[in-house]
């Protein structure tokens, strides 16, 4: 009975322990079961309080589960919403690009330099061929290669026929001075000749005039008869009438005397021309180097025939270089001489100037020379190869885009214009393309994105949806 009863007091006993290992304290003690009876009704305040705190921290546990839950179940909101949005702008576009794989560029305002860029040569500005003044046979007295000062020898022409005109002419030459002096000479005597007559007509005049009143006096005091003083009125009529013509004669035989000293002067200057002209192709025949220079070439054998204007020699001026490039044909008619061109060198640019434009096209390019309006570098070499840029025109402070292979889109009337995650294909229109650049003047703003790599891939699309 007692074993009964002992066992009847175990079992609450028992079941108090089990609640507490079920129920764990905040302390993570166990409760003992004598240690219950004995505190009584403190003990079950212990107890009140942590299970308290366990209900706090467990209401605390739920609102973060909850707080957790609203939260995802927020974000799953937002992005079935974004997803949402995507599918509906990738339904509403064409093709689907990685923006990575593009290049973007804003349009920007600026400058544009329209310009052409071609590569050249140096070569030497001067470098004349001489040519044979007359027929006849060449004599060198260089050998190709040589350094030639100005003014040195180079060779000589020896012409037998053109030397014998010279002679010839010389020769009709000395004869005309002779006919001038002999010219003058006979003006001056038919000169004399005439202030003689001047002379005698003067005195004859006033032997008349004294015997007509000789005469006159006589007839009227009857010593002389009227027909001595009729002979003699007509002896001073003659006399007057001499002396009236003889002034007259002189002049005019003066006149003739120069008239003809003045042809015969205009003859030996016509024939001094004939001269100098002959004197001056003989002298051609010696010919010289005109510049200082190097001997190109030799274009005949030594002691060649030669006829006039055939090429005899050429000599290089190492001292002024040029610049050849060759420009497409359809650029030529905008160029003019002395546009301004600049010539790049070792990273370096020079001003230049273009000199002259060939007449020819060749393979659809024409060649022209520009010249240094600066400073000449040093150093320069024939045949050194080189950039230069003939710049054209000019436009400021336009809009502007890099210029690239989207501007063929639609033959270069369309670009695609970035709006957020999307590329609308939108109509352009272009003016002034420089190297670099390429004006806007129609269809896009300041500050707008357009994809400025080569979309020839997309030209079918009229939208773009741009991935991440």
């Amino acid at each position: 009975m007692h074993n009964a009863q002992q066992q009847t007091h175990c079992k609450p006993q028992a079941d108090q322990d089990q609640q507490a290992h079920r129920e764990p304290s905040s302390q993570g003690l166990k409760a003992d079961a004598h240690t219950i009876r004995v505190t009584g009704i403190q003990g079950t305040e212990a107890q009140d309080v942590k299970r308290a705190a366990r209900s706090a921290l467990l209401t605390r546990r739920r609102l973060l589960i909850a707080g957790l839950l609203i939260a995802g179940l927020f974000l799953l909101i937002v992005l079935l919403a974004a997803s949402v949005f995507m599918w509906r702008d990738q339904l509403q576009t064409d093709r689907r690009v990685a923006r990575s794989e593009l290049v973007i560029a804003p349009v920007t305002r600026g400058d544009i330099r329209r310009e052409i860029s071609a590569q050249g040569k140096v070569v030497v500005a001067n470098s004349p061929t001489l040519y044979s003044s007359a027929d006849g046979i060449v004599t060198y007295q260089v050998n190709a290669g040589d350094k030639v000062k100005q003014g040195q020898l180079l060779l000589r022409v020896e012409s037998p026929a053109l030397a014998s005109r010279y002679q010839q002419a010389n020769a009709v030459l000395a004869r005309l001075h002779n006919e001038l002096n002999g010219r003058e000479i006979a003006a001056q005597k038919s000169q004399l000749e005439a202030k003689q007559a001047l002379q005698f007509a003067e005195l004859n005049l006033r032997n008349a005039q004294r015997d007509f009143g000789r005469y006159q006096l006589g007839l009227a005091k009857g010593f002389v008869s009227q027909q001595e003083f009729d002979r003699a009125e007509e002896n001073l009529h003659i006399a007057e009438l001499k002396a009236q013509q003889a002034p007259e004669q002189l002049t005019l035989i003066t006149q003739v005397s120069n008239t003809e000293i003045q042809n015969a002067a205009k003859q030996i200057e016509e024939q001094q021309a004939v001269v100098s002209e002959l004197a001056r192709e003989v002298n051609a025949l010696e010919v010289k180097s005109p510049v200082d220079a190097i001997v190109g070439n030799l274009s005949l054998n030594q002691k060649s025939a030669v006829v006039m204007h055939q090429a005899l020699i050429t000599v290089i001026d190492l001292a002024h270089y040029e610049v050849e490039i060759e420009v497409p044909e359809n650029y030529v008619a905008e160029l003019v001489p002395e546009m301004t061109a600049e010539i790049k060198l070792d990273n370096t640019l020079y001003a230049g100037a273009i000199t002259a434009i060939a007449p020819e096209v060749n393979a659809g390019q024409v060649k022209v020379r520009l010249h240094f309006t600066g400073t000449e570098p040093q150093q320069l070499r024939q045949n050194q190869r080189i950039t230069a840029i003939i710049l054209l025109e000019v436009r400021t402070q336009v809009l502007k885009l890099p210029r690239g292979l989207y501007a063929e889109l639609d033959n270069g009337k369309s670009v695609f214009k970035v709006i957020g995650n999307k590329a609308l294909k939108t109509p352009v229109s272009y003016g002034v393309w420089g190297l670099n650049d390429i004006e806007i003047t129609n269809g896009l703003a300041l500050g707008e994105e357009i994809i400025v790599s080569d979309t020839s891939g997309f030209r079918d699309a009229q939208s773009l949806y741009l991935r991440q």
